[in-house]
């Protein structure tokens, strides 16, 4: 710790309880808005921040070794806490801040220690975000919690890049109650935050996806119940085919839903584990090509499929990657004209440690206004809703993310009445596999 905040909790006297109080204070609050795992650690390191400042103000010692020591123990625990800690004096001299706040913040502590904030300085992209939140006011969407009193408990709201913060703000008064500063703890909530609106998503998008298919599956049992039940012989099995045909369609359309839903929140959740092995791409694709031609044929698509003389090797997770490739050739297919093709073409990319996949279709294109929604969860176009009105609206959201999961990146372009090409790449150095496989697993 600087000896600029050694000066400053110095200063304080047996004050110096009032920050592992604040920090036990958010703890608190965070434990009870959002129960989980680094809540309750935060709420542990805040209990031994207090038992330490405790047993340090009852040996204070006026010896320098003393003095180092209590430091050093507070200094410690405060770079241990979960959420971010920012120290600065009544002129918005920064002071200190933890590592928890850097990482938040993006930028360093030596960026900023002893520097004098001013809101001129939100100007500056790299810094906006830290300006913003050491005066709130700036910022574009705050929601005040405390009205009046100490801790003053904003919340601030950020778009690009997308951050939910709580801000806990409190003085620090030396014995005469003069104000010498100012501890304020952030909290990054936006995984939280995003987890429990996905939630909320997913059980609004499940009753209103699943509720068509499974009342025409309840109707399908029903027309089977009053055939089986119908004395009138001369009905024949080309009826009652007809009927087990739908009910089989809609049965695996609800199962489709249902597993995209579930991966979805497996991804939210990081649970979407993988399973990596060397494959051969080229074989693989054509196997996927091989059994999405039978749905493609009743629609009256033809898939083409090239890939050179070049065969490819990558590190994949073949259930996970086969789902990523299956999800875009249902588009291509469901998507397409009577008569309209598919293209699925293998070659290198530009970037020549990675190989290209791409998948061009004749269909009916996405609106330009569309595409950057594309990849968002539960989005489909609105020409794509007039096709086909169910789904999930989860699909290229998977398949982002297991692209991406392989060290790899998903393109798309498209045009109205004109096609759509989707298109991806895989790592083939061996130096990259190793790499993608351990950040994954």
């Amino acid at each position: 710790m600087n000896t600029e905040i050694i000066k400053f909790l110095k200063s304080i006297g047996g004050k110096m309880l009032l920050f592992s109080l604040l920090v036990f204070l958010s703890a608190i609050l965070n434990l009870a808005s959002s129960p989980n795992p680094t809540t309750i650690i935060t709420l542990a390191f805040s209990i031994i921040l207090i038992f330490v400042s405790i047993f340090s103000y009852k040996n204070n010692s006026k010896s320098g070794a003393a003095d180092k020591t209590r430091n050093a123990e507070l200094e410690a625990v405060i770079q241990n806490v979960k959420d971010g800690v920012i120290i600065y004096d009544t002129n918005f001299r920064i002071l200190d801040l933890n590592a928890a706040a850097e990482e938040i913040f993006k930028i360093s502590k030596e960026e900023v220690l002893g520097v004098q904030i001013q809101p001129e300085k939100a100007q500056n992209q790299h810094f906006r975000i830290f300006v913003e939140t050491i005066f709130p006011s700036l910022a574009s969407s705050i929601n005040t919690i405390s009205d009046s009193g100490w801790p003053k408990v904003v919340d601030i709201t950020f778009e690009d890049p997308h951050l939910e913060l709580r801000t806990y703000l409190n003085q620090v008064t030396d014995d005469a109650q003069n104000v010498i500063g100012f501890i304020k703890t952030v909290s990054n909530d936006t995984r939280e935050n995003t987890i429990l609106k996905s939630k909320g998503e997913f059980l609004t998008v499940a009753a209103h996806q699943l509720r068509t298919p499974l009342t025409a599956i309840s109707w399908t049992f029903e027309s089977i119940k009053n055939f089986l039940s119908d004395d009138n012989t001369t009905k024949n099995k080309e009826d009652l085919k007809k009927l087990t045909d739908e009910g089989w369609g809609l049965s695996k359309r609800s199962l489709k839903i249902i597993d995209d839903l579930l991966n979805a929140a497996k991804i939210e959740e990081g649970r979407f584990g993988f399973n990596f092995e060397k494959i051969n791409l080229v074989d693989f694709l054509k196997s996927i090509k091989n059994s999405a031609e039978v749905i493609a044929d009743e629609y009256g698509v033809k898939i083409l499929f090239s890939s050179g003389a070049e065969n490819y090797e990558v590190y994949a997770d073949p259930t996970k990657l086969g789902m990523a490739v299956t999800n875009i050739l249902d588009n291509a297919i469901k998507y397409n004209v009577k008569g309209g093709n598919i293209d699925i073409l293998i070659e290198p990319d530009t970037d020549t440690r990675f190989v290209r996949v791409s998948i061009a279709d004749t269909g009916i294109g996405i609106p330009k206004e569309n595409l950057p929604k594309i990849f968002q969860k539960f989005y489909r176009s609105e020409n794509a809703q007039h096709v086909e009105p169910n789904g999930s609206g989860l699909g290229m959201y998977i398949t982002k993310n297991i692209i991406e999961s392989h060290g790899g990146k998903v393109f798309l372009e498209s045009q109205v009445g004109r096609g759509t090409t989707f298109w991806f790449t895989l790592p083939t150095d061996k130096s990259l596999w190793r790499d993608t496989a351990i950040g994954n697993k």
